[in-house]
């Protein structure tokens, strides 16, 4: 899909330089007289016709991207009342907090997101180093009951939901004598 998007934007660009270098010609009269006889070939007035329709409809899709992006939210509602705001800050500082807890674990980031039409739902992902070899899914279970109770304290009604990564534990250190 990269790839793809790399080349419309290519074609893009290329056609607005080439329409803004015809019509920059034109306007200040320099090589003009060499724009026009080009322009009065029938398939030279075609190939500038089809860079000017590229170029409006990359400026078009451009202006409906910009204004059909919406920011992220930062504030949970919950239970969609709109008059209570928690930040996303404050939840996923208490999770950060709960998570750790009395297990044997590193944590390495917490984050989250707002879900829902109504904002109500908060979705948290939990990174975790964890220094145990085994009983890594009951640590997980425990884990994610602790953070789903702290953030239902919080906000005084379920929707939070916890989803706890382990990373690799195992690190390799490499040192360059100089």
């Amino acid at each position: 899909m990269r790839t793809i998007r790399n080349i419309f934007v290519t074609l893009y660009l290329i056609a607005g330089l080439a329409v803004l270098a015809a019509f920059a010609s034109l306007l200040t009269g320099f090589m003009s007289d060499r724009v026009e006889q080009v322009l009065e070939n029938p398939v030279a007035r075609i190939a500038a016709l089809a860079c000017a329709g590229i170029a409006a409809l990359g400026m078009l899709v451009s202006a409906i991207v910009a204004y059909a992006q919406r920011p992220d939210p930062t504030c949970v509602h919950p239970q969609g009342n709109p008059d209570i705001e928690v930040t996303l800050a404050a939840l996923t500082s208490a999770a950060r907090k709960a998570a750790s807890g009395e297990d044997d674990v590193l944590i390495e980031s917490v984050e989250g997101r707002i879900a829902g039409r109504d904002r109500s739902e908060a979705r948290l992902t939990i990174e975790v180093i964890a220094f145990a070899e085994s009983g890594l899914e009951q640590l997980a279970a425990r884990m994610q009951q602790r953070v789903e109770k702290a953030c239902e304290r919080m906000l005084g009604t379920p929707g939070v939901r916890v989803r706890v990564r382990f990373l690799p534990s195992k690190t390799t250190i490499v040192t360059k004598e100089v």
